[in-house]
């Protein structure tokens, strides 16, 4: 497999396809590549406006999407002793979407939540709970 294009190079391409005056066999041959990274750079700007395409997103979407979480999180500083049960209820109930209490679980671990980070950050908004 050969080597990625010099990003200096990309833009010299970028510019020669933009200015519409050169072949895609002159192109190729000034930018020292194949005609066919000519066709796949003007393709990719015609289709994403940009020299590259945008990565591909691998794996099964997450079933708790980042309005949910920000809802969880929310929900979690009025109530910080919530169990797993209430907060499957509560996503239940607010968006229709029935989710595993692992998901929870594993959710809240990613985005480093814990019961105990929960009551300091609810003791820290309730002004009569804080110590003066």
């Amino acid at each position: 497999m050969a080597p990625n294009l010099a990003e200096s190079t990309l833009e010299m391409i970028r510019d020669m396809i933009l200015s519409n005056k050169l072949t895609a066999s002159e192109m190729a041959r000034a930018a020292g590549c194949s005609k066919r990274a000519i066709f796949r750079i003007r393709s990719n700007l015609r289709l994403f406006g940009t020299i590259k395409a945008p990565p591909v997103k691998a794996g099964r979407p997450r079933s708790i999407t980042p309005i949910m979480l920000e809802a969880l999180c929310n929900y979690l500083l009025e109530k910080p002793n919530s169990y797993l049960q209430e907060m499957e209820l509560f996503l239940l109930d607010e968006f229709g979407t029935p989710i595993p209490k692992s998901t929870i679980s594993y959710t809240l671990y990613r985005t480093g939540w814990s019961k105990k980070a929960a009551r300091q950050k609810a003791k820290e908004r309730n002004v009569n709970l804080r110590d003066d």
